[in-house]
């Protein structure tokens, strides 16, 4: 089996962004679109009405737009094959898409929003790997968009942060289950200032916990998070598999850097 980069002429190639019309996808699909070849193309899957996208996605002649709800189990795969017929091929796929419900404080998320969650996130990150896996070109490098909070919960988010922890799992199974043909690896974004997170941010608390907890004193931004993915799918990331890379500012590695209360009331030898 193969296990170099997509041999693709130009570049990066086909590759299919679920979640493109906004948010971290949009960053994406604008990278792969201004610094690509001519003759690389991308797909964007998104739910929202074509005639509300961005118009430089609705007008380059590179980008082809498919409308999908990827909480129904038959539209991902249905998506990925659609792109495959119309790029005719695919070396790279972007899943971006999910829910973001706001929390439920001292409640409990009810049970339809979770399992929308769940769907959207990781049900359909694990059907779009699948046909992925049966179709990309080897070499060919699969990006799922999970989060911190994927691997360090925060209270009443009891949807989204297992939704994400369940998709890291999915990627880190096919990086092993179809290495050496193919990647599997994943983008962790920290505390990224988009569409879907804005109401996190009408809280005033949240610009302290940013100086409080963010090395870099900032939140991050989408293209913070598309440089990274590009480098998943590129060839320069040709030997990692299996991983998950944190865009967080440095907020992971400063709480684990922090001695845990109790270590105050241990006896020192």
């Amino acid at each position: 089996m193969n296990s170099s980069p997509s041999s693709h002429p130009s570049g990066l190639g086909r590759i299919l962004v679920t979640g493109g019309s906004r948010g971290i996808g949009l960053a994406v699909v604008r990278r792969l679109l201004s610094s690509g070849s001519e003759t690389d193309q991308v797909t964007v899957v998104s739910d929202d009405d074509p005639g509300t996208l961005p118009d430089d996605l609705r007008s380059s002649n590179r980008c082809t737009l498919i409308r999908a709800d990827l909480s129904d189990p038959e539209a991902p795969g249905q998506a990925l094959r659609d792109a495959v017929a119309s790029m005719g091929g695919i070396d790279g796929l972007v899943h971006c898409a999910g829910i973001y419900p706001e929390a439920n404080p001292g409640g409990r998320t009810p049970l339809d929003l979770w399992e929308l969650t769940m769907n959207v996130k990781a049900r359909s990150g694990y059907l779009l790997a699948g046909e992925f896996a049966r179709l990309a070109t080897p070499g060919a490098s699969f990006v799922a968009i999970t989060s911190i909070n994927a691997e360090q919960s925060e209270p009443d988010h009891l949807a989204y942060d297992p939704a994400c922890a369940a998709l890291g799992g999915v990627v880190r199974a096919f990086a092993i289950q179809h290495a050496p043909r193919l990647r599997f690896n994943a983008v962790a974004p920290g505390l990224i200032r988009t569409r879907l997170t804005e109401s996190v941010f009408q809280d005033p608390s949240v610009h302290q916990h940013i100086r409080l907890n963010i090395p870099l004193d900032r939140a991050g931004t989408p293209d913070d998070c598309a440089g990274t993915i590009l480098f998943l799918l590129g060839p320069d990331s040709s030997y990692i598999t299996g991983e998950t890379i944190f865009v967080d500012g440095g907020i992971r590695a400063n709480q684990m850097s922090r001695p845990h209360p109790i270590a105050s009331a241990l006896p020192q030898a």
